[in-house]
This record gives structure tokens, sequence and C-alpha cells, in this order.
């Protein structure tokens, strides 16, 4: 899957559930998801360990910047773009957005993920953040009971839909605990040669994502003017069935025509039903 291919994995379905929102409130999340996806490919986009730090440390001095006094806002769209953003307070800080940039580059280190509570932690982090902020985004008043599981449901899919990236660039991909349990390491998982041990150490982060996903489909409706925020959630149903349906995970192709996942938005917009 090429960076290209993984960008629009990752971000479409946010953009595609933003256009369920008024115009004002689209605009304010597409700001959200501009500067959140340059944070999500900068280890997409830099392979060599040492530049990925660079670029993490550049954003975190531009998040401070933003919140300094006077506030200093760098030259790029994504900076400009979230400036504006906080000017309209939507519950944004220096500590919530740099915990996005801290949880993306944990997300790239084995070591920083020991077991499945540490790989939730990132979750909460990363997608836990936006979520709150695309809420309030859409409602000023705050929070929806399903917001941290909406937001595990989304990363967690992410996660798994980027597995032959993550594998092949040695990044996180499932806690050390699981595999441990295996017998297995993140070099031979890198080969992409013994894909069945790659599976059974992985089912542990597939489990999760049913088990996040069983726990919002049993939780209450999704508000109508949350679902720009929540929405995406919805789609994480396909990624769990391709993973169930997969044989070789190295060589699964996630993509979904633009068509069939408005069809499913469309449906959890009317339904309520995530």
């Amino acid at each position: 899957m090429t960076v290209t291919a993984l960008n629009s994995t990752l971000h479409s379905d946010r953009a595609l559930a933003a256009l369920f929102a008024p115009i004002a409130v689209r605009e304010g999340l597409l700001k959200l998801y501009a500067w959140t996806e340059e944070i999500e490919t900068i280890p997409f986009k830099a392979k060599d360990p040492a530049i990925q730090a660079m670029r993490f440390a550049w954003h975190r001095d531009a998040v401070s910047d933003l919140f300094a006094s006077p506030q200093k806002v760098r030259r790029h769209a994504a900076y400009e773009g979230m400036a504006q953003l906080i000017d309209g307070d939507v519950g944004a800080s220096v500590e919530a957005l740099n915990g996005v940039i801290d949880a993306v580059e944990d997300g790239t280190l084995p070591e920083r993920v020991a077991d499945d509570g540490t790989l939730l932690s990132i979750m909460d982090r990363h997608h836990g953040a936006l979520t709150h902020i695309a809420i309030r985004i859409c409602d000023k008043t705050g929070r929806s009971a399903l917001e941290e599981t909406c937001a595990r449901v989304v990363g967690l899919a992410h996660w798994c839909r980027a597995f032959g990236l993550r594998a092949g660039t040695k990044m996180a991909l499932m806690p050390e605990t699981a595999l441990a349990a295996a017998e297995f390491n993140i070099h031979r998982l890198a080969t992409g040669r013994e894909p069945d041990i790659a599976r059974a150490a992985f089912d542990g982060v597939i489990n999760l994502l049913s088990a996040e996903l069983d726990r919002m489909q049993r939780g209450e409706k999704c508000p109508p003017d949350l679902f720009p925020a929540l929405g995406p959630a919805r789609l994480a149903r396909a990624t769990l069935k391709t993973l169930n349906s997969a044989d070789d995970l190295y060589r699964t192709d996630f993509h979904r025509p633009q068509i069939a996942r408005q069809f499913d938005l469309l449906k959890a917009s009317l339904s309520g039903r995530l």
C-alpha cells in the first residue's frame, strides 16, 4: 500500500462523515483533520527515526506557539487552520494536541506498546483527544457517552488497516506481550514470510477492535448533531469483517469504494445506530 493509499484510508472516512455537518461546523472539522493528517503521516513520509523525531519535535513547538502569549502561528496551512479553531474555543489545549503527537510517536516504537492497556492508552490520547475536539466543534456543550468507545473503534480500525506498512517498517503493530507469547519478533514480522504466525499474534488486537465495536453497538444512539464527529466509527464494521475473512494480512486490501462508505454513513445517520 502506498502512502497516498494509506492517507486515503485514514482520512477520507472522517471527511465523508464531516459532510453531514452544517457548513460552518464542517469547515471546523476539516481544519482539525488537516492538522491531524500532518501528524499521522509523519511515520509514513519519513522512514528514518532521527528525521521522524525532528518532525515530531517541530510540531510540538508549533503547537506550543499556538498557545503562547502573544500567539505565534507558523506559516503552514494546518497551523493557520488550527489557530482559527483555537480562537473559536473548541476545547483544544496544548496538552491535548501535544498528547496526540506523543501518541502517534509512541505508536511508531514497539518498545512503547507493552500490552493491551498501553495500546488502548495510545488510542485514547490520539483518537480520543481528536474525537473530543470534534464533538466540541459540533456541539459546544461537550461530551457524549459514545465518545471513548467510538474513538477507540476508529483508532483500532486505522491501526489494523495499516498492518502491512507497520509490519514492513518495524513500527509498533501488536503489544510486546503478544509477540512474546507467539515467540515472534518485529524482524521476522517485517519479512512477511510467516503470515500464519503473524495473524495469530495479531488476533489480540483484532479482538480489542471487536470488543469495542460490540460495546459501541450496545450503547445509546448517536445524537444527530454529533454524527459528523462520531460517524467514522460506523465504517470500522467493514474493517472487522475484512480482518475476520483474511488469510494473509500482509496482502489484504482494506480499500472500500467511496460510494459504499457513503451509503453506510447515510444509513447510520438515519437510524442513529453506529
